[in-house]
């Protein structure tokens, strides 16, 4: 639930991006940041694996773009070109923002690449793994490490 542009609550659903191992993690964190963020009540309605590679974030850039990039590689074996599919999601001011910021990055990593599609996607935060502090209660638990 968020206040609209009047005042009266109403119900809004928001897509956020999140590392996870489970699903059950994945709800954990969610509800741990949710809760952490003051947005109540709230409702997940869905998680959803995803085929993202990695996540490119510039603190300058509140918009995400999920970027398709085609590499193309040689196969010996065959004696043919390989194509494969991988896919980013990048923070970024608009489509050609995207681009150059994707183009940057493939070209530090050199490989043959391609990138034949951009596509907005309306997310509303992405929280990475490293970014996450469990919240854990000490309450009967002992762990001993040695």
């Amino acid at each position: 639930m968020k206040p609209d542009s009047e005042g009266s609550e109403v119900k809004k659903i928001e897509q956020f991006v999140l590392d996870a191992y489970t699903y059950t993690e994945a709800e954990t964190r969610m509800v741990e940041i949710l809760e952490a963020e003051g947005m109540k009540p709230f409702e997940i309605t869905q998680i959803t694996k995803t085929n993202l590679v990695s996540v490119i974030r510039f603190a300058e850039c509140d918009k995400w773009f999920k970027v398709k990039v085609a590499h193309t590689s040689m196969d010996e074996s065959k004696g043919v070109e390989k194509e494969s599919n991988q896919f980013m999601l990048v923070s970024a001011s608009d489509v050609k923002d995207a681009f150059e910021k994707v183009r940057t990055h493939m070209n530090n990593v050199q490989v043959g690449y391609l990138i034949p599609s951009i596509v907005y996607q309306k997310i509303a935060e992405v929280f990475p793994i490293e970014e996450w502090t469990p919240i854990t209660s000490s309450v009967g638990v002992t762990q001993e490490v040695e």
